[in-house]
């Protein structure tokens, strides 16, 4: 049996490779998830962004002047007329199908999550994928964070065991106000946050095969369809995992002494805790932790675990850019994989707008 010591879970990796000759990126979409995350990343590592466009020209401009971006295309069109390059598709889910449609045959490109604005659409744009054989992935990048990455290098090593416990907790004040597109949709917290969980907890442990959801309103965010969720996965007797899903935490009123945000996983060997700290007063956030116990070892933060935005950004296209080059022989985050994420957030949703159980009095 392996002993492991403080040094094992302090050094555990927390990055993956980039490319060997990677290709520039052209980015259709310059919302806020790209000035914030999607370019951060690029520039941190070293991708050249060619040329960025969207319908608001402001934005692109303003994407352009703050990190040196040479073009500016005046359609998706033209952005999609570019050679040898990646496309980086950042758009809300109305409009991800219809540019879909418009990519080139055999192209290498990234989508936004989710992918599109129900499962016949997702499955849509699988099969619009399959048939211009382009390869592709959907950008669920919490599983390429650093503190993932190390989460699941000490599973891989057999640091925790058989996992026995998953448990996802946020209490948390998320600034919906950010993102104005929101207020158009008919669900928001599961398909356009929590889907980073279900993803990464797919990853870890697996498809479940049945769900329990229920996801609410707040009255101070009326314009909201929902921003609270309460979610159970079924992996049987032996595993439980749930997720408790709060966004309305009120910072100003109540201060940030008890927010929170984590995940608890418990094994037969070891466990971890891993706090979000992106989460915590978003977008500014606290630094992330991970802390690993396993047999003989009490608990021990992971060294360089790095951020959620924008390090995790890095991985979703250093992985896809190595696969597309044969550097890899797996897309973790491959359109067909985050369509099995996709089944999983529609199976909630569908749970949600059902009654539950009635209770006999």
């Amino acid at each position: 049996m392996t002993k492991f010591t403080i040094e094992d879970i302090c050094n555990l990796n927390t990055t993956l490779p980039l490319p060997t000759n990677p290709k520039d990126i052209v980015l259709i979409g310059a919302g806020g998830i790209v000035s914030d995350a999607h370019l951060p990343a690029y520039k941190k590592s070293g991708f050249k962004v060619l040329g960025i466009f969207d319908p608001l020209k402001d934005k692109a401009e303003k994407c352009s002047n703050d990190f040196s971006i040479s073009k500016i295309y005046s359609s998706e069109e033209e952005a999609l007329n570019e050679n040898n390059v990646v496309f980086d598709i950042a758009v809300p889910p109305q409009a991800l199908l219809d540019i879909v449609k418009k990519i080139p045959e055999n192209s290498i490109c990234q989508l936004q999550k989710p992918m599109g604005n129900n499962m016949a659409e997702a499955k849509e744009i699988t099969k619009i994928i399959k048939e211009k054989n382009i390869i592709a992935c959907v950008n669920l990048q919490l599983k390429f964070s650093p503190m993932m990455i190390a989460l699941q290098n000490a599973i891989d090593k057999g640091m925790l065991g058989n996992i026995t416990e998953l448990e996802i907790s946020l209490s948390v004040g998320t600034p919906w106000h950010l993102w104005p597109f929101l207020e158009t949709l008919d669900n928001v917290e599961v398909p356009l946050h929590s889907i980073h969980y279900l993803d990464w907890i797919r990853s870890i442990i697996g498809d479940p095969s049945s769900v329990h959801c229920k996801s609410i309103k707040h009255p101070n965010l009326s314009k909201l369809s929902d921003s609270r969720s309460s979610i159970i996965l079924d992996y049987g007797k032996n595993l439980r995992c749930c997720l408790s899903l709060n966004h309305t935490h009120d910072n100003e009123s109540h201060g940030m002494k008890h927010s929170h945000a984590y995940a608890r996983i418990e094994g037969l060997k070891g466990a971890a805790y891993i706090k979000f700290g992106l989460l915590l007063n978003y977008p500014n956030g606290e630094p992330e932790e991970i802390e690993i116990s396993t047999e003989g070892v009490e608990w021990t933060k992971v060294k360089n675990v790095g951020t959620w935005f924008p390090d995790a950004f890095i991985g979703t296209m250093s992985s896809l850019q190595r696969f597309a080059a044969g550097e890899e022989n797996d897309l973790p985050h491959s359109v067909d994989n985050a369509y099995k994420t996709m089944a999983v957030v529609y199976a909630c949703l569908e749970s949600s707008s059902n009654p539950g159980t009635l209770v006999k009095y």
